[in-house]
């Protein structure tokens, strides 16, 4: 019996000193993150030698500071991996993605996000901006739908939607956008000069 508790507080002792480890090297990352110095910041983290998703997290975000995109995305994917429903991994994922030029796999990305929350805005809102860029109006418009109807006066989403509107020569509809857009932001150049245009 006695043993047996031994053997319980030296793994509860252990548990706990490697908790304060991590938390430590966190505490350090973020200190060195501040300071700009990202290979101290990363290294801070990796010395712990802990595989955890919160480690993976992080990892992506400064990989992706220090601009090695390759490194980012295997830490982001790694966060994924662990925690499959994470949306803020996807988000992170987006990031060296982007930076790479990688606008297919930034695509699958954000619809991966909207497959795990149907009406995440922002995600919704990413997706039509590319299709909008690749002259794919009609699923633009379906994706730009569901951000309007949970937020009917946001900006951009109006914005967008007047330029798509226009782009197809529905000039009468895209106008009702560019004013709503104006409302929100009556100082809009965007918006303005797209008026100006119709």
């Amino acid at each position: 019996m006695q043993q047996s508790f031994l053997i319980l507080f030296m793994m509860l002792n252990f548990l706990m000193n490697s908790q304060q480890n991590t938390n430590l090297a966190f505490s350090k990352s973020y200190s060195f993150e501040y300071e700009a110095q990202y290979n101290k910041a990363i290294s801070a983290l990796t010395d712990t030698h802990t595989d955890s998703y919160q480690i993976n997290l992080r990892l992506g975000w400064l990989h992706y500071l220090n601009k090695d995109y390759i490194k980012s995305e295997q830490a982001y994917k790694k966060a994924i991996s662990s925690e499959p429903n994470s949306i803020e991994a996807r988000f992170g994922l987006v990031l060296p993605l982007s930076a790479a030029g990688n606008w297919n796999n930034v695509l699958a990305n954000y619809l991966e996000i909207v497959k795990l929350d149907p009406n995440n805005s922002i995600a919704n809102y990413r997706i039509a901006g590319i299709y909008f860029a690749r002259k794919d109006y009609a699923n633009a418009i379906s994706y730009l739908k569901k951000v309007l109807k949970l937020y009917p006066f946001d900006y951009d989403s109006n914005l967008l939607f007047g330029k798509i509107l226009l782009q197809q020569t529905k000039n009468t509809e895209a106008k009702k956008y560019f004013i709503k857009a104006l409302e929100y932001n009556p100082q809009s150049e965007e918006a303005i000069s797209a008026l100006k245009k119709l």
